[in-house]
């Protein structure tokens, strides 16, 4: 009987029932693959406004009963686009009054943040944002936090690395679940499909004029050098690439497990501000392994690896293998690498690397002076 129901539909009906459903299907399907989300999780949604956060809310409340899951919405303004900024956390209030479900919002101004910090507005606001789900979460019990990101999102993050020249992990793009607690269900949707379940939804959302702002590079290849590529090169371009993002997926996954043993064969001594790791056992790495070791270390005592380019990775290389001169070797924030012949060390030093500088040279002068005055 459902079948003959479903056979006198009208066609548009139709047609809407299967994009609402495929659309939820597959949500619910990255969620299972991935296992992003366990039975009567508390997520909290993280909804700017626009039409991928809309979406997401929507296809989680179609999946609640199955995960039996708690929901809330947490929306932070920015304070970068004036009366915009300001109609987004209204219109994300809304919502979440219309759908019966906790609300959290918060203004920062991410300008006055960025200034302070000396980072980017982009950098910034990726930072407080991602504080401020933090916060929210660990205020309120919420134990994953799920983003909008989707499948274009990823193939732009991959073109954007390109161009900068990353590695296999930049190419591999946006991690669907990330520090088992960061979900991503639409990761593997395009906006098209995003905007097309809203339509059927007849669901509003806001729209962020500097989306089209060609100052930001992401816009520049969403809005320029995608379409380019579609209409001279591929059309399924966005397809291609993220092919290529989940491939590089596995292979990281692969490499972080030999990564992590490789680094606990080598590793002497750890401490929270220094590592010691045995020389011969590193140098018996293959060079790939080597630079994976090195920048887990690193990350170790660094907690990021912000500053921290390929470049200097091979520089640490060839300073502890391939030179015979020097004892230490200096990277950003601070971060020293000491070496002898038996043993590779990175610190964290407590003193800028500059001042501890000075002091060696002074005391080196002073031991050379001595030394003079004996003889």
């Amino acid at each position: 009987m459902k079948n003959l129901k479903t056979l006198y539909l009208p066609a548009d009906m139709t047609d809407q029932t299967t994009i609402k459903n495929d659309f939820i299907n597959a949500i619910a399907k990255a969620i299972a693959d991935f296992n992003m989300i366990d039975s009567e999780d508390a997520v909290l949604v993280a909804v700017s406004g626009g039409p991928d956060s809309v979406s997401l809310v929507l296809s989680l409340l179609a999946l609640q009963k199955k995960h039996r899951i708690k929901i809330g919405i947490a929306h932070l303004n920015h304070m970068l686009r004036g009366e915009e900024s300001i109609r987004d956390q209204s219109f994300v209030k809304a919502l979440a009054e219309k759908l019966d479900l906790p609300f959290f919002g918060e203004q920062k101004d991410v300008r006055a943040y960025a200034k302070k910090h000396g980072q980017s507005i982009e950098e910034a606001g990726r930072e407080v944002r991602y504080q401020f789900f933090d916060q929210v979460a660990k205020n309120h019990g919420y134990k994953k936090i799920a983003t909008g990101h989707n499948k274009d999102d990823n193939v732009e993050l991959v073109l954007m690395n390109l161009l900068r020249g990353s590695g296999p992990k930049g190419l591999s793009g946006i991690p669907p679940y990330r520090e088992k607690k960061y979900i991503r269900p639409l990761i593997r949707v395009s906006k098209s499909r995003v905007l097309d379940f809203l339509k059927v939804e007849k669901q509003s959302y806001v729209v962020d004029s500097s989306n089209t702002d060609m100052a930001y590079l992401r816009n520049k290849i969403r809005h320029s050098l995608i379409p380019h590529l579609q209409s001279e090169y591929n059309p399924e371009i966005t397809d291609a690439l993220d092919r290529l993002s989940n491939i590089l997926k596995q292979e990281e996954d692969f490499w972080n497990t030999q990564t992590e043993q490789a680094f606990h064969n080598c590793l002497i001594k750890s401490e929270i501000d220094y590592l010691y790791f045995a020389k011969s056992s590193m140098s018996d790495l293959h060079p790939a392994l080597l630079n994976r070791v090195f920048r887990t270390a690193i990350f170790c005592i660094k907690k990021d690896l912000k500053r921290i380019s390929h470049a200097h990775i091979n520089d640490v290389v060839q300073f502890c293998f391939n030179s015979t001169s020097g004892i230490s070797m200096d990277l950003p924030d601070q971060i020293r690498v000491y070496k002898n012949k038996t043993s590779i060390m990175i610190k964290k030093e407590k003193e800028p690397l500059r001042q501890i500088g000075k002091k060696e040279k002074k005391l080196k002068r002073l031991a050379n002076n001595k030394q003079g005055n004996k003889s």
